[in-house]
């Protein structure tokens, strides 16, 4: 398990394989159904949710996103926290801005988990049409920075963030659906 050190009570946990695995039992639990959509919801119970982030300002609950080589984004300022799953579609319809604009600015704190990095998420040509300055090549082959949009965002508007710089491809810790095809995630938390 990683603790942030930017976020309290925020956790991004390595390989998870069972279903009950990494819960926290003094809290309520919100899940995704997760689609690569620019959904988010406000919740206040726990349940699971058609949606890629979620938003509370509820104490008792905890708000979990599972992923394997996107982005497992967790943020908060003062009264509220949310949590976001981010991979190349997300990135490109802007759930990131869209879940934030409920956020303030001043206070808004930013931490990105393990996720594919650019040194092994090869992408085909299209991508690299949409994500130009955000691909790099490397003897023909593109690479996308996931969290290079992410990170320029924060830096130009004095965000605090962090990121980290555990590639889930790489890493055998971590679940990795390009790495195996693997159906199964790793969990990260958080909570007020």
């Amino acid at each position: 398990m990683i603790q942030s050190q930017l976020i309290p009570n925020a956790q991004f946990n390595e390989a998870l394989n069972s279903e009950k695995s990494g819960e926290i039992d003094f809290l309520d639990m919100c899940f995704m159904e997760q689609s690569h959509s620019d959904i988010f919801i406000e919740v206040d119970k726990p349940g699971k949710y058609k949606a890629d982030a979620l938003i509370t300002k509820n104490k008792r609950l905890a708000l979990v996103v599972l992923t394997a080589d996107c982005m497992p984004v967790l943020i908060c300022d003062d009264e509220k926290i949310g949590v976001i799953h981010i991979g190349w579609k997300g990135l490109e319809n802007d759930i990131f801005y869209k879940t934030i604009s409920n956020f303030n600015l001043d206070k808004l704190k930013v931490s990105i988990g393990p996720h594919a990095q650019k040194c092994c998420y090869e992408v085909r040509e299209d991508l690299e049409s949409k994500f130009k300055e955000y691909c790099l090549r490397i003897e023909n082959k593109i690479y996308l920075d996931l969290s290079k949009k992410i990170k320029e965002f924060c830096r130009d508007n004095k965000v605090d963030i962090e990121v980290s710089k555990i590639c889930t491809i790489e890493n055998q810790k971590y679940n990795s659906y390009r790495r195996n095809k693997t159906e199964n995630r790793q969990r990260s938390f958080l909570w007020i």
